[in-house]
């Protein structure tokens, strides 16, 4: 009586500990301004959910790249399967809480010999079949099941989080790189428009040699610029070539696959970003994939502390074993051979050379360097923010300015190409003139591209 009132106890006491919810480590934020340095140049307000937001571009080539990329993107497969693998020891740490019951069966034939039939001295042949279940069930009184399931839980919703943070990466680099082969096509197309204009210019100074107007030295020149324009080809259709590559490794697709996609050339997209709000630095801790992963980090990091701590304490469990050994299918010999054992067994640690509170140390190490590793995500994640918040002001203003100068080029251009054909000026001014044409057109386009990245950046550090 005294045994089955000792094992209700224990029993109570397990259940009692099971239904007892871990206290969740918390850590504080490094210090954060309450605004953005760079306030001043972005939307004020709090940041909505916009869902969709590369949308916005219509462009459908672009959707299409997008849905390609989150379905088939291998790194955010191995990111979703990082969730799988961590939910699966999630179950098998929660496991501990319940009772171990295993079953294990024997048959065997034996002969033994007349020395070993004692006292008969009469060797004998006969079957033998054992089988028995036996049972574990180990008593959580300190909290080392307890602290291990929360540390798994955390180590779930930081997967969670890591894939949440990968799929927001792939949809940035995708649009990114998309806008960048796009650019490199209006680039492409302004070398050859440039080109083909400095090709005419030069057969027009040709026929102006050949007539005894023009120095032999102006056709050089001409076909010079006209070469070295051409020159400017090569190295931007490598550029674009080698970002449709990226795409096919992004989207999980054959270059060809890409290419037939992309083709033919297609204008800049144009996108007019959403009236967004940029929030407070604050408004990260809770928007960032990456910030609430390394949080859980932190959490899992200070649960195995409490693993390690509560390994150096006793351990309680439950045992039981019943069995029979027989020697053949009878009602009466099993029921004479049938035989159990319960009981509780406990164990404490005396001496071990210091190894569980290495242990106790590493944990708490782990638990220092992912409050660090917390501390940095929240920073590097306001640096992104703040630094795509300037970047998009900066950019606007320089594609603001270009365009001025752009026109103003093309003005000249047609000013001082008009002049030198009735013999005003001279040809050097129009060779001069179209160089200038062409890098301010060409910086022009590479200004908008960089425009539209720094604001898809932007998108993707505000956690959109």
């Amino acid at each position: 009586m005294k045994y089955v009132r000792l094992v209700a106890a224990l029993a109570a006491a397990s259940v009692l500990t099971a239904c007892t919810t871990t206290p969740l480590a918390t850590v504080a934020p490094p210090p954060l301004a309450a605004t953005y340095a760079n306030e001043d140049l972005a939307k004020h307000g709090p940041v909505s959910d916009l869902g969709a937001w590369w949308q916005g571009f219509h462009d459908p080539i672009l959707d299409r790249l997008v849905d390609t990329a989150i379905a088939n993107n291998l790194n955010l497969k191995a990111a979703v399967a990082r969730i799988d693998a961590a939910r699966a020891l999630r179950i098998g740490t929660a496991s501990q809480w319940f009772p171990s019951l295993d079953l294990n069966a024997d048959a065997s034939r034996q002969r033994m010999s007349a020395s070993q039939a004692f006292p008969t001295d009469t060797p004998t042949t006969g079957n033998a079949f054992g089988f028995n279940a036996s049972l574990a069930w180990e008593i959580d009184i300190f909290g080392r099941i307890r602290q291990g399931v929360s540390a798994a839980d955390a180590d779930v919703t930081s997967a969670q989080n890591d894939a949440l943070a990968v799929r927001i990466a792939t949809i940035d680099e995708t649009v990114q790189t998309y806008v960048t082969v796009r650019g490199l096509e209006q680039r492409i197309a302004l070398v050859e428009a440039n080109a083909l204009s400095q090709r005419s210019t030069e057969q027009s100074t040709q026929r102006m040699f050949d007539a005894g107007v023009l120095p032999v030295a102006d056709v050089d020149r001409a076909t010079a610029q006209t070469e070295t324009t051409l020159a400017e080809l090569p190295a931007l259709e490598l550029e674009r070539q080698t970002a449709i590559h990226r795409l096919s490794i992004i989207t999980a697709s054959t270059p060809q696959d890409i290419y037939a996609r992309l083709d033919p050339p297609a204008p800049a997209p144009v996108w007019t970003p959403p009236a967004l709000g940029i929030g407070t630095p604050a408004d990260l801790l809770r928007r960032r994939p990456d910030v609430r992963a390394a949080e859980a980090r932190v959490v899992a990091a200070y649960a195995r502390i409490g693993v390690a701590e509560a390994d150096l304490k006793p351990h309680l469990q439950l045992i039981g074993v019943i069995g029979a050994a027989i020697d053949g299918f009878s009602g009466a010999t099993f029921a004479r051979s049938l035989a159990w054992m319960a009981g509780a067994s406990a164990s404490a640690p005396l001496f071990d050379g210091g190894r569980r509170r290495s242990v106790v140390a590493l944990r708490r190490a782990e638990a220092d360097q992912a409050v660090a590793a917390y501390r940095a995500t929240v920073l590097t994640a306001v640096n992104d923010v703040e630094t795509s918040i300037a970047a998009t002001a900066r950019n606007r203003s320089r594609t603001e300015s270009l365009e001025r100068a752009t026109s103003s080029a093309r003005g000249a251009y047609t000013q001082i190409n008009r002049s030198w054909r009735s013999g005003e000026s001279a040809f050097i001014d129009t060779l001069e003139v179209q160089r200038s044409l062409l890098a301010v057109e060409d910086s022009l386009a590479q200004a908008r591209t960089d425009e539209l990245r720094s604001q898809v950046r932007l998108m993707s550090a505000l956690g959109q």
